[in-house]
């Protein structure tokens, strides 16, 4: 008699058939539900990125788009990508874009020219140009780098791994007069020299006596409608302190030499107090560093907001602090005329430089907004542009080429279905023929 129990051939040949109807029953059940359209979705490399948005305009844009950077879009592609965004089309990115930035700022000085700023990772080569041809190739520290440029032909380019940024001034300067309070004596007439030789408007109140001053120039009140910027080189202003004081706080630049910080009413707005004078380090000059060979008043106590600029075997010589809307700066140097005198062929124009450059960075600044050129070219910041045009950088899995949802029934389930029946009915010959 035979055993009605089931072999455990026969129990996998039931369950292929039952597994086979199931997928069946959910293919039709998917078949009758609304489908749900897949998403247009579609990659497309940065170099064909104009093309295809000129054809997009005409025939309609696809439900996603993710661009693969290989080359920067320019500003007109970057705003055409951000106006399918707000069109509801879903816009990612990926790339090697280097984290770059880039700033022109206008000397506030007679000569012009101007400073280039570079943000990028520390120890970044960047070459820079302009319009006119290559500027130079410096390495960034930790905190970026700067370049002096004397003259420029905008547009500047900084370029960093293959990224480049693009930038130009977006103000320029007028730089106004310079007014010196101080004693008659060598290195008064060595700074009015070296300003005026630099370009710079000066006028100059010198003391000769007690009561008993010479005028150079035309001086005027002490008001920022007159000087951009005020020279101080001793105590010989005692008599303007509070003038000074209102003049830094209005918007004003000071520059206090020696022991002018002391004077009465500038003491408050001035980095540091003078303290005792250091002898030079050096007898002689030398074009590496030649304010070595300079005396100077060291600063003691200098403020928590004061910013050093230059110091010599601890001691602070130069430093400096904003004063309401002003800038006050501070230097040790009261002898600067040994500078020019003594420093041989090359110390004219080192001291002149030198207090040009001092001036400009306290001067009050004369400044009207450029107008845009409508250049479109690229960004001074090309990876915070992307980023904030399109969102941070997300490189494209397999899983993201299909969007969430239904999409209706699925072939493989029609596929696994037969084979399972397949299966079940070659199981089944098998035990017959056996």
């Amino acid at each position: 008699m035979l055993s009605r129990a089931r072999s455990p051939r026969a129990w996998l040949e039931l369950g292929a058939r039952a597994a086979a109807v199931a997928l069946i029953a959910w293919s039709f059940w998917l078949a009758t539900r609304p489908l749900i359209r897949a998403p247009d979705r579609v990659q497309v490399p940065s170099a064909e990125l104009d093309e295809r948005l000129r054809g997009w305009a005409r025939a309609g844009a696809p439900d996603s788009l993710h661009v693969a950077i290989d080359s920067l879009p320019d500003d007109t592609v970057r705003e055409w990508l951000v106006a399918l965004r707000r069109a509801e089309t879903a816009v990612t990115w990926s790339g090697d874009v280097a984290s770059l930035a880039l700033a022109v700022e206008p000397v506030n000085a007679p000569a012009g020219g101007a400073r280039l700023l570079v943000a990028a990772p520390s120890e970044s080569l960047v070459a820079l140009r302009d319009a006119a041809g290559p500027l130079d190739t410096v390495r960034t520290a930790s905190a970026g780098a700067a370049l002096h440029a004397p003259s420029l032909a905008e547009p500047v380019q900084a370029v960093v791994a293959g990224t480049t940024a693009r930038a130009r001034a977006r103000d320029s300067l007028t730089p106004g007069a310079v007014l010196l309070l101080g004693t008659a004596g060598w290195e008064a007439r060595y700074v009015v020299a070296a300003l005026e030789e630099s370009g710079w408007t000066v006028d100059a109140r010198l003391t000769i006596a007690p009561g008993l001053a010479v005028r150079r120039g035309s001086p005027a009140a002490i008001d920022t409608s007159r000087y951009a910027a005020i020279v101080v080189l001793d105590s010989a202003a005692s008599g303007d302190g509070r003038r000074l004081a209102s003049y830094a706080r209005s918007g004003g630049g000071i520059v206090l030499s020696g022991v002018a910080a002391s004077l009465p009413g500038v003491r408050d707005l001035a980095p540091g107090r003078p303290g005792a004078r250091v002898r030079p380090a050096m007898m002689s000059f030398t074009s590496g560093e030649p304010r070595r060979a300079l005396g100077f008043v060291s600063m003691s106590r200098v403020r928590e907001d004061a910013l050093v600029l230059e110091a010599r075997d601890g001691q602070t010589v130069i430093a400096a602090r904003r004063a309401g809307l002003g800038r006050v700066m501070q230097i040790g140097y009261d002898e600067s005329w040994r500078w020019r005198m003594q420093g041989g062929n090359a110390g004219p124009e080192g001291h002149r430089r030198w207090w040009s450059a001092a001036v400009a960075a306290t001067a009050r600044r004369n400044a009207a907004r450029r107008e845009s050129s409508g250049e479109s070219g690229g960004a001074a910041a090309p990876r915070a542009a992307l980023t904030a045009a399109l969102g941070p950088s997300s490189p494209l899995s397999a899983g993201d080429r299909r969007a969430p949802g239904r999409y209706g029934p699925d072939p493989w389930l029609l596929i696994a279905s037969a084979g399972l029946l397949l299966a079940e009915w070659t199981s089944r010959r098998l035990r017959g023929a056996a």
